[in-house]
């Protein structure tokens, strides 16, 4: 738990923190690794697992089978510690893109955000599968490195009801001391360090922060915040209003008059504009 909380940036929705933080403390199971149906396993040979894994997505979500439909669901993060990986992702577009089974894609989000950490790669492989392609968000919760991505899109459905939520376009690191709570315990920890290593580990759960650590860490927030802001408003070009990029929500009808998402709609409606613009 330590190290992500401590050594990792997070861009995520902060009402989810807690949600976050009781996952990682009970979860004492491996990472879950999704597996295919065994109807789809004895297709790998012919067809190559990224092929069998996107028609296998598709029949599982979409109303038809010519639009591939990948589900964003969960927190956000490279290999993903409970379900599909950004990497994933990534390699599933590139061969969609280039499959003539498929007209487009929807990305179909419900997700806190995740880790800033392969989120530009993942929003880079969306953009790049646009020139090819249309490709289309469809949410209900799309928050932060979610958000991130679905920026690059076509266009960004979001569902009419009240409890939907876009934005979060924030970036932040949750830093956590074990100092006090240790001697209570009356527990007594001391880090030592190589005497060439006097930068090793500097920010962790036991010492205190110096201000020279928590200025690195500032500024490497403030470089992800720039990057961030900087894709949403590329990929949102003469949509988007500058003043949401302050990590705030958005309902489903202040998302569209900030320019956060496009038009309302479901998961039928997204695929059938994909079909639309592939025309």
């Amino acid at each position: 738990m330590n190290p992500l909380l401590t050594q990792y940036i997070w861009q995520i929705c902060e009402a989810h923190l807690p949600e976050l933080q009781f996952k990682l403390r009970n979860n004492t199971k491996g990472p879950f690794t999704p597996t295919l149906p065994a109807s789809f396993e004895k297709r790998i040979l012919s067809s190559g697992l990224t092929k069998v894994w996107n028609d296998y997505l598709t029949s599982v979500n979409s109303p038809d089978q010519s639009v591939l439909v990948l589900p964003v669901h969960g927190e956000m993060s490279r290999s993903s510690y409970w379900g599909y990986g950004n990497e994933f992702f990534i390699r599933q577009l590139n061969a969609a893109a280039q499959d003539s089974d498929y007209k487009g894609a929807v990305l179909k989000f419900y997700s806190p955000g995740g880790t800033a950490d392969s989120t530009p790669a993942f929003a880079d492989a969306v953009a790049q599968f646009k020139k090819a392609k249309p490709i289309i968000a469809q949410t209900s919760y799309c928050a932060s490195a979610a958000y991130y991505v679905a920026s690059q899109c076509n266009e960004i459905f979001i569902e009419d009801q009240a409890a939907s939520s876009i934005g979060s376009i924030g970036t932040l690191l949750i830093l956590e001391n074990y100092a006090k709570n240790l001697e209570m315990e009356g527990i007594e920890m001391e880090i030592m360090r190589a005497t060439a290593s006097v930068d090793k580990a500097r920010v962790n759960w036991i010492e205190a922060i110096s201000d020279e650590a928590r200025a690195d860490l500032q500024s490497m927030l403030d470089a992800c915040q720039k990057e961030f802001a900087g894709a949403v408003k590329r990929g949102r070009s003469g949509k988007i209003n500058n003043s949401v990029l302050t990590g705030k929500m958005y309902g489903a009808n202040d998302a569209l008059k900030e320019g956060l998402a496009d038009r309302k709609g479901d998961l039928t409606s997204a695929v059938k504009r994909v079909i639309e613009l592939a025309k």
